[in-house]
């Protein structure tokens, strides 16, 4: 083609014009979100929509309309998340898309671990309240056993695993339990090697039963944010969920059968040990977060309410026989 057809063809071709980001008058679109949204490939050149959606502590999670009104959602890593392996997170969310209990998975970046997803539009969020009813309770245990029964994840993310790792950072940031709780530590120990002695049954786990993770529609529930997944022991992933829904030991019952098919004492008795070392779990994490994490939600409070509710509960249960029960 000759200089001049060149020319020419140059002056023909339209003039790109600059894409569009655009959000409420009301809201602030941080620049780290708006550099990931236009790092997203699928939406390169496309003008957005955008808005935040509220829940995350761990992500910046906004909504995202694209010029053929196509609906999606963002998933940008907060600031102080590095030590998340979003690739493991990434992994849970496919398998739960290919599984029919988690939303479609459309790109996602390994080195800034942004991932974007179906937006579940006509689902509701849970609640507390909603998901200690027996319809939604039972949602959950159906949900459970769908992911459990598939194949591992082939990494382990086992209670053990995440409290040592928590101990470890308490003790290089110089920090301890409250002295009403430093027992928990002791009570522990014991209990890591009453599970090691009697064998653990590693199924893929989500790990992380906030009430926001789980979506329903009608017959249909969805499990999102599978950034703590990994293959653990299924009465932890229950314990975990019926200490963090407010659970009563008479009340929770229903759902053991359901999950199953009957109420064995050893797996109760793991459960219950599972409800302590889970809230263990979660406090250490609230009291980390207050001291690395600068955000608007008070982790110290969080971290303190779970291990005040750890305490609570393992004084109503015969704790020393649960630990023998294991």
């Amino acid at each position: 083609m000759s200089s001049i057809v060149s020319e020419m063809m140059a002056e023909l071709a339209p003039t790109p014009s600059a894409r569009t980001i655009a959000c409420p008058p009301a809201c602030v679109l941080p620049a780290t979100v708006k550099q990931a949204m236009e790092d997203v490939e699928m939406w390169a050149g496309k003008d957005l929509m955008v808005k935040p959606v509220d829940g995350g502590l761990n992500n910046e999670n906004w909504y995202v309309r694209d010029e053929m009104s196509r609906e999606f959602f963002i998933k940008v890593p907060g600031t102080g998340t590095a030590f998340i392996d979003r690739s493991v997170g990434h992994a849970g969310g496919l398998k739960a898309s290919d599984l029919g209990i988690g939303a479609k998975v459309y790109e996602f970046d390994p080195e800034t671990g942004v991932e974007v997803t179906e937006f579940l539009r006509g689902f509701d969020t849970c609640t507390t309240t909603s998901l200690r009813t027996l319809e939604q309770g039972l949602q959950v245990m159906q949900t459970y056993r769908t992911l459990h029964a598939s194949e591992k994840f082939g990494k382990t993310n086992m209670m053990f695993d995440q409290i040592d790792q928590h101990i470890s950072q308490m003790n290089e940031l110089g920090l301890s339990l409250p002295p009403w709780a430093a027992h928990l530590f002791e009570d522990y120990a014991e209990v890591k090697r009453s599970f090691l002695a009697s064998g653990i049954d590693l199924v893929p786990c989500h790990n992380d039963p906030m009430p926001g993770n789980f979506m329903v529609k009608g017959d249909a529930m969805r499990l999102i944010d599978f950034e703590f997944c990994g293959d653990n022991e299924a009465t932890y992933e229950l314990g975990l969920f019926f200490c963090e829904m407010f659970y009563d030991d008479e009340d929770m019952l229903p759902l053991i059968e359901s999950y199953y098919g009957q109420v064995r004492r050893e797996e109760l008795a793991r459960i219950r040990v599972s409800r302590v070392m889970g809230d263990l779990k979660w406090g250490m994490w609230g009291i980390i977060n207050s001291q690395v994490r600068d955000v608007a939600f008070d982790y110290w409070k969080y971290g303190i309410w779970k291990l005040m509710r750890a305490v609570t509960y393992q004084r109503s249960i015969d704790w020393s026989g649960c630990v023998r029960a294991i």
